[in-house]
C-alpha cells in the first residue's frame, strides 16, 4: 500500500486499538533543512554502526522491555529522560563515530505528540544531512533513514524541530470547510492560511512543528527532461525518467494512484523552474519506516490518520515522500 497521506476523518483521532495509553510529547514554526546518506553494503554498514554505539546504561532493562513490547504490542523504543531512543535499530552514532543528535535543530519543549510527518532530504547522504543540521539556525527532523534502511535519531523526542513549515488547510483537502473558510482559502495567502490553521484544535488541522515528529528519508530530487513508462501484469507501473543533467531515475511497481501523481509531478518538473522530482524511496527505507512509524504510533497513541507525507500538510514539491510506505 502506498504511503500517500489519506485525509482520514477526525473521528479517528483516538488511541490505537492495539496501543496502550502512553503519555506523549509536541511544538510549531518554519520549514526544515534537508539532507540524506549514501548507501553502501547495507548489512555491513548497519552492523558497523551498531558496533560503534557505546554500551547503553540499563541495557538489560532495555532488552527486557523490548521483549515485553514485542509480546504485548507496546512500543519497544525505550525513550530515556533526554528523549533519546534506546533500541538497537535506532542509532545515535554513525559508523565513523559521529554523534547524530543535532542540538542546533532542536527548539522548545514539545509537551505532546499528535502526528508524524514523512520527508525526503533532497541531499545525497547522511553525512551531508548532518552537516546541514550542524549549521547555526538549522532546521531538521527527529529521525533520518539512510538508503540501506539504517535509522538514526537526530533530535530529542522531547523537543520540537522546524520540519513542517506553513500549514495547509485540512478542511479544504477533506472538503469540509465552512462557506466562509472556503472563501478565505480561495485567496493565495499561505501565511494567513497557516495562521488560521494553527489556531484550530488537533484533528481540525494537520500536525505542526509544535506537536509532530519528523522522519527524513535520504533521497535526492532532480529536474525531469523526459520519461518512459511501462505497465506490469498486476496493474502497477514502472517509470524511467531522464533528468536534465543526464541521470536516469527508475521507479518500479508504482500503484495506479501513485502513477497518476507521478505523471503530474513529471509534467510540473518539465514546465516549471525550480521544480524537481524526488527519487524512489528504497525497499530498505520503507521497511524501516514501517517499523519506526509503528513504534512511534504505539508510543504516543497516534492514529494512522495522523501520519502524513510532507506535501499533504505544507506547500512542498508533490513528489516528496510520494513513494514512501508506512502502512
Amino acid at each position: 500500500m502506498n504511503g500517500i497521506s489519506s485525509t482520514a476523518s477526525r473521528s479517528s483521532l483516538q488511541s490505537l486499538p492495539d496501543a496502550p495509553q502512553l503519555q506523549p510529547t509536541g511544538a510549531d514554526s518554519p520549514q526544515p533543512a534537508s539532507s540524506p546518506s549514501t548507501p553502501g553494503n547495507g548489512q555491513t554498514l548497519t552492523r558497523m554502526a551498531r558496533d560503534a554505539r557505546p554500551p547503553l546504561a540499563g541495557q538489560q532493562q532495555a532488552a527486557a522491555a523490548n521483549a515485553k513490547g514485542a509480546a504485548t504490542g507496546a512500543s519497544q523504543l525505550n525513550i530515556d529522560d533526554k528523549g533519546h531512543v534506546q533500541h538497537e535499530r535506532v542509532l545515535l552514532k554513525t559508523a565513523a563515530g559521529r554523534e547524530t543528535i543535532s542540538p542546533k535543530i532542536e527548539r522548545m519543549e514539545m509537551p505532546k505528540v499528535n502526528g508524524l510527518i514523512i520527508h525526503q532530504t533532497n541531499s545525497p547522504s547522511v553525512s551531508s544531512t548532518l552537516n546541514s543540521y550542524a549549521l547555526k539556525g538549522a532546521n531538521g527532523a527527529h529521525f533520518l533513514i539512510d538508503k540501506d534502511g539504517t535509522i538514526y535519531q537526530t533530535a530529542s523526542l522531547k523537543r520540537k524541530t522546524n520540519h513542517v513549515g506553513r500549514l495547509r488547510s485540512r478542511c479544504a483537502q477533506e472538503e469540509s470547510c465552512s462557506p466562509q473558510e472556503m472563501k478565505l482559502n480561495q485567496k493565495h495567502d499561505p501565511e494567513g492560511e497557516s495562521l488560521r490553521e494553527s489556531k484550530k484544535p488537533v484533528g481540525d488541522r494537520f500536525p505542526s512543528n509544535s506537536d509532530s515528529i519528523g522522519i527524513e528519508l535520504v533521497g535526492m530530487a532532480y529536474k525531469a527532461k523526459s520519461h518512459q513508462e511501462t505497465s506490469n501484469l498486476d496493474g502497477s507501473f514502472n517509470f524511467l525518467i531522464t533528468t536534465t543533467d543526464g541521470k536516469m531515475l527508475k521507479y518500479e511497481n508504482l500503484s495506479a494512484d501513485v502513477a497518476i501523481r507521478m505523471r503530474e509531478e513529471i509534467k510540473e518538473s518539465k514546465n516549471k523552474d525550480n521544480y524537481s522530482v524526488f527519487e524512489q524511496v528504497t525497499l530498505q527505507q520503507n521497511e524501516s519506516l514501517r517499523w519506526l512509524t509503528q513504534q512511534l504510533r504505539r508510543e504516543y497513541s497516534i492514529p494512522e490518520s495522523e501520519v502524513f507525507a510532507h506535501p499533504t500538510v505544507s506547500r512542498k514539491t508533490g513528489s516528496e515522500a510520494l513513494t514512501a510506505q508506512w502502512r
